[in-house]
């Protein structure tokens, strides 16, 4: 029995339960006390809608499209378009991907004569900041939201009010906006992925027109260490208090005078290794000191990378690449620093303080680079053709850094490699694959010959 207290709103479902619909209930609203109101749309020709080029806050994207194409085929129920009437016809302000699609399914043999829109109502400030908001559920991108906070301001809205129609804060405003100024190169990073909006941001304001080379060599560096992307504690990296802190100390063992400065060895060499990586790590420029002549200083040191590598040996050249960068020519201070630290020892200086980071940067470019030139000598061995020498050098050394720790030695991966098929190293992918397989086959006999 039907209780007199609530208005008929709709018919039976075929099991005694009654239905009803938005509609059945908005027209007994005076009856039910409903406060339902309703906004109308309305069935537009397909043929009647345009889009204008450049208006949208996304290109096109063709694979989504062609998933809204799928979805009229299907019959599915698609939300309204977001529609201007203007000169030209109705103009689609939302919903390009649903647009596009229709005329897709319509050309694969779909019936779809009108499609539903609605007004949007609104000033030009509320229609792009509706865009941004209403994106067929595809996610715009940093950039985009960027060019779409432009293209307000270009139209003389100020910052304040573009903040409130897209309910963002003006900090966000005013970041993206200094983002379509970092320059092409930093822009192409954040679409890529390789970079985020803030940091390419921070690069800019840090760096100014160099932020984009800046930006690249940084990059290198982290892909080179196994990243795929520059975080900002890499692109901007903070220089150590405790380091700062020795700095002052050190300098307060200095005897100043008119005619210069005079320090203890171990001091000077000490206080030259923290400004050079103050240096290296915030781009600053290193002094214009013109090298000692031999006759001036009576000793003789090589300045050059390879000359302190042929001379002195690669545990040298680590240290001072550890300690100034690596570059193709020292200063003799720094030649000399270089030479102090390695004659003491790497690994356990006690003459001078050495940072515990720079004695590890010290180890690992050693390590690489006797890693490096025996791998070299057997590519080089095994391979003819020099261009593929040089591709498949890049991929064994990869894979082999990223074992390192299975892998103790050069010898001990090439053995692992003997025990692969070459059909394997064409692709870093399979070389992956083949090696892993290589170590847990390796690891399971040794585990088996240790049980027995």
């Amino acid at each position: 029995m039907r209780s007199d207290s609530h208005p008929d709103f709709g018919t039976g479902n075929g099991d005694g339960k009654q239905m009803t619909t938005l509609s059945q209930m908005y027209k007994q609203k005076a009856k039910s006390g409903s406060e339902i109101t309703t906004k109308k749309t309305y069935m537009v020709p397909y043929s009647e809608l345009y889009l204008e080029p450049g208006d949208n806050i996304r290109p096109l994207n063709q694979e989504w499209a062609e998933h809204m194409r799928d979805l009229w085929i299907a019959g599915a129920d698609l939300p309204p378009l977001s529609v201007t009437v203007t000169e030209k016809g109705v103009r689609v302000d939302d919903g390009q991907h649903r647009y596009v699609g229709a005329g897709m399914a319509i050309e694969a043999g779909t019936n779809i004569i009108r499609i539903e829109c609605r007004d949007f109502i609104g000033t030009e400030l509320e229609r792009l900041a509706h865009q941004a908001g209403s994106n067929d559920s595809l996610p715009i991108t940093p950039i985009q939201r960027a060019q779409q906070y432009n293209r307000a301001r270009k139209q003389g809205y100020e910052i304040a009010e573009i903040s409130k129609a897209f309910h963002r804060s003006v900090s966000d405003i005013e970041s993206h906006l200094q983002l379509l100024s970092s320059g092409e190169v930093l822009i192409g990073m954040v679409e890529a992925g390789e970079v985020a909006p803030t940091t390419a941001v921070a690069l800019s304001r840090e760096h100014g027109p160099k932020a984009g080379a800046v930006a690249e060599q940084k990059l290198a560096e982290a892909k080179a260490s196994g990243k795929n992307r520059l975080t900002k504690s890499a692109a901007m990296p903070q220089f150590s208090a405790a380091k700062a802190r020795r700095l002052v100390e050190l300098m307060a063992a200095f005897e100043f005078t008119d005619d210069g400065y005079t320090a203890p060895d171990e001091v000077y060499l000490e206080a030259m290794g923290i400004l050079a990586e103050y240096r290296e790590k915030h781009g600053q420029p290193q002094p214009e000191v013109k090298p000692s002549t031999p006759e001036a200083d009576d000793e003789y040191l090589p300045l050059t990378k390879q000359d302190i590598i042929d001379h002195s040996g690669v545990a040298v050249w680590a240290c001072a690449a550890a300690a100034f960068g690596e570059k193709d020519e020292y200063t003799f201070n720094e030649s000399k620093y270089a030479h102090t630290w390695a004659a003491d020892s790497v690994e356990n200086p006690q003459v001078v303080t050495i940072p515990a980071d720079a004695i590890q940067r010290a180890l690992d470019l050693i390590e690489q680079h006797d890693s490096s030139s025996a791998l070299r000598e057997w590519v080089d061995k095994t391979y003819t053709d020099e261009g593929q020498r040089e591709d498949m050098f890049d991929r064994f050394l990869t894979v082999y850094r990223e074992n390192r720790t299975a892998i103790k030695s050069v010898p001990a991966y090439l053995n692992l490699l003997q025990c692969t098929l070459s059909s394997s190293w064409s692709n870093i992918r399979t070389l992956r694959l083949a090696i892993r397989q290589a170590i847990y086959e390796l690891t399971d006999k040794s585990a088996i010959a240790k049980a027995n």
